[in-house]
């Protein structure tokens, strides 16, 4: 392998580059260029340097006679929202490095510039999920009568038979991402959500009836009522 040092473009004129925008632009049949797909179908120079060199990559694209890029700033609902989506694919709680495509949406840059810091956005999120937490029916596990007729048609459930992605969240924060009946640490397809009481018995989808399990035992439990110690 030859290493090589690239070019320095401090030297290229702003009609050069300008001019290597629009054919960037023309060869996707588009009028509105975002800084990734330049830099991903062979910009010639890095969008960095015509950002740098502009003052904003949007200054470039309305100096080459393109559409500004619509920017988005996420409410501060989006980016709790997204950390809820994160957690649950890693299984864990993330940390600043773990913020970017394909895990995340949105990189710790807007955390920070909303929360002050990731660790602050981190301690929102707790608020919310559990604010979120409080708005549950509460007393639906200690209503759940002692026998129930397995028939489905006689058992009609107060919730979702699949939890939600920020249920999810809230099981993995209390059970971390270890099975509760062989504590083994999970990740990625092998992390089951399973009903304590089952649902075919009537068992609801709510945090206090919902535990963290293995594929093994999950497909050994079936509908059996077994709760870790």
């Amino acid at each position: 392998m030859k290493y090589q040092l690239k070019d320095f473009n401090r030297n290229i004129s702003e009609a050069e580059l300008l001019s290597n925008l629009n054919e960037i632009a023309n060869s996707l049949g588009i009028n509105r260029l975002s800084s990734r797909q330049y830099d991903d179908n062979g910009g010639k120079y890095t969008s960095g340097t015509i950002g740098l060199r502009f003052g904003s990559w949007n200054n470039a694209l309305v100096k080459a006679g393109l559409k500004p890029v619509l920017t988005h700033n996420p409410s501060k609902v989006e980016l709790l929202e997204n950390i809820e989506m994160v957690w649950v694919k890693l299984g864990r709680q993330p940390v600043s490095r773990d913020m970017k495509r394909p895990i995340s949406e949105f990189s710790s840059s807007p955390y920070i510039k909303t929360f002050g810091s990731f660790r602050n956005s981190l301690e929102s999120f707790i608020e919310y999920i559990n604010l979120y937490d409080k708005s549950q029916v509460s007393d639906i596990i200690e209503n759940i009568p002692d026998h129930i007729q397995e028939s489905k048609n006689l058992i009609k459930h107060k919730t979702k038979r699949f939890p939600s992605e920020r249920l999810k969240v809230q099981v993995l924060m209390r059970d971390g991402n270890k099975c509760r009946l062989c504590g083994i640490t999970l990740t990625g397809d092998n992390i089951h959500f399973d009903h304590i009481f089952p649902w075919s018995k009537g068992g609801e989808t709510v945090l206090d009836n919902l535990q963290v399990l293995c594929k093994i035992h999950n497909l050994a439990k079936g509908n059996l009522t077994i709760e870790s110690k």
